[in-house]
């Protein structure tokens, strides 16, 4: 038990580092019970040794607790009985607790697009209207008050029983009883705020707007909690259009959405988009290092029908364009708990971008599986190839003093997508096929001179379309803002022991 007792003190004492003995000796007595014991304790630092750690006094954030205590021994006395003493010592060092917010800046420019996948997500009236997105991304909650709704909505589940976070942080809830916990936390002040009735009647609209194929997202998917239940004040206030992104974005994890739009915009006579993510990153965090916050990868597989098309017979051309988006996280690397305060080092990567023609085997010509068909009318097919893609960058690594306003960050800046589809065009290999009448209609030439006439036409529409789609879920290729807006030196980590 001694080394029990061990463990327990160094824990004891690296979180209180203004009564490290005291914390040390109560902590180590309630491990050994009434036995009599010795407990000291030192100051600083552990050094990789060829051993293992090596413990070197002097000043530092680690503290090494020896107990010992005198216990009964049949040998080693001339008569066989006697006492021998018992000791186990153990280091611990102090840490952090942080907290990190993905904070998003993105705005969609086609209103029938978020409209479109918002009433696919959350039901027929789950459509955001664009001063309705205003408003909810003006206001903000805190996380503590949205984890006290939810613990409600899953003690109500399971029969009256407490929820507390740890519960809640384990829990998976269905976007309606997401949205009424948030919604929830408006109740109040709707009553005297104006602004804060709209709040709640939006969300409640959302809630209530009955979709179809509702399934359980984890809400470590949404936010990731890992400290203690004090710690849920230090997470910056959240706004509820982030937290609604959080939540579409981990619908994504569970299963391809899709959506159909109509002339969302000049140029584009309609688009099929197929939206799927192979995971969910959460938007909040409070925990300790490794911990991150972030966008799951998407893949976003889309069909643009283009009209303009001046070949006799052809008036459309059809683009099954993929585009894919990369995780783009940030990750505490390391909480310094220095006598000045926490010191949170994070590094991060911002979402990167690439788009290519989605090639289909059944629809390529013989021997060139990569690529797609275009159109195909009277005898004229036409077939392309084509990707375009942004290079990974170096991780950003970035340096928050919580408390001392240097809390929110950018990693990097938006890229330029319209850049990467103008390229893709300009890139495109155009493969024509003439049969029967196709032969008269017009030259293959001039068949692939027309075709990459429209398709260079049609970059600034259909990167409308592509942006506005980012846009809904809070995506902006190339830039995440990151905010730590609190940390806290809490907790211990156990360093070594020995026995």
């Amino acid at each position: 038990m001694a080394g029990e007792a061990a463990s327990a003190a160094a824990l004891a004492a690296a979180k209180t580092p203004d009564a490290p003995y005291a914390s040390a000796r109560s902590a180590a007595k309630a491990v050994m019970g009434g036995a009599e014991i010795i407990v000291t304790t030192e100051q600083g630092k552990a050094l990789p040794g060829p051993s293992g750690l090596a413990f070197i006094a002097g000043p530092g954030q680690v503290v090494r607790v020896t107990v010992s205590m005198t216990a009964r021994s049949l040998l080693g006395t001339p008569v066989g009985l006697g006492e021998t003493t018992v000791g186990a010592e153990a280091m611990a060092s102090r840490a952090g607790v942080a907290a990190l917010t993905e904070r998003t800046t993105a705005v969609p420019e086609l209103p029938a697009v978020p409209a479109a996948i918002e009433a696919r997500l959350f039901g027929s009236a789950g459509a955001l209207a664009a001063d309705e997105r205003v408003m909810l991304g003006r206001v903000a909650f805190r996380v503590a008050d949205l984890v006290t709704e939810l613990g409600h909505v899953l003690s109500t589940r399971e029969g009256g029983t407490e929820a507390g976070v740890a519960a809640v942080a384990e829990a998976s809830f269905k976007p309606a009883e997401f949205l009424s916990a948030l919604a929830a936390l408006y109740r109040e002040s709707a009553r005297t705020s104006a602004e804060a009735a709209k709040v709640l009647d939006v969300i409640s609209r959302l809630a209530g707007a009955g979709a179809t194929d509702e399934v359980p997202l984890p809400f470590a998917g949404v936010i990731s909690l890992a400290g203690e239940d004090a710690d849920l004040t230090l997470a910056a206030p959240l706004r509820p259009l982030e937290f609604i992104q959080a939540v579409m974005r981990a619908r994504l994890a569970q299963g391809a959405v899709s959506v159909e739009l109509r002339s969302p915009v000049t140029g584009v006579d309609e688009v099929t988009l197929t939206l799927e993510s192979e995971g969910a990153s959460a938007s909040v965090l409070i925990g300790g290092e490794n911990g991150l916050v972030g966008i799951p990868s998407i893949r976003i597989a889309s069909r643009f029908v283009i009209g303009g098309l001046s070949i006799p017979g052809a008036g459309t051309l059809e683009l099954p364009l993929e585009v894919k988006l990369s995780s783009g996280d940030a990750r505490i690397r390391r909480i310094a708990c220095g006598p000045n305060g926490p010191e949170v080092a994070v590094t991060g990567r911002p979402v990167r971008a690439s788009v290519a023609f989605a090639a289909e085997a059944t629809a390529s010509p013989a021997g060139a599986s990569d690529y797609v068909r275009l159109l195909a009318a009277g005898g004229l097919t036409a077939w392309g190839k084509g990707r375009s893609a942004f290079a990974e960058d170096p991780p950003v690594d970035l340096v928050f003093r919580p408390g001392t306003g240097d809390t929110v960050a950018s990693l990097r800046a938006p890229i330029d997508f319209s850049n990467r589809l103008e390229r893709l065009a300009a890139e495109t290999q155009v493969l024509v096929s003439l049969e029967g009448t196709g032969r008269e209609a017009m030259s293959e030439g001039g068949v692939r001179d027309e075709i990459a006439r429209l398709i260079a036409g049609s970059v600034k529409p259909v990167e409308a379309v592509l942006s506005s789609v980012f846009a809904t879920f809070g995506i902006v290729p190339g830039k995440m803002d990151v905010v730590a807006a609190g940390a806290a030196c809490n907790t211990a980590t156990l360093l070594g022991e020995a026995k």
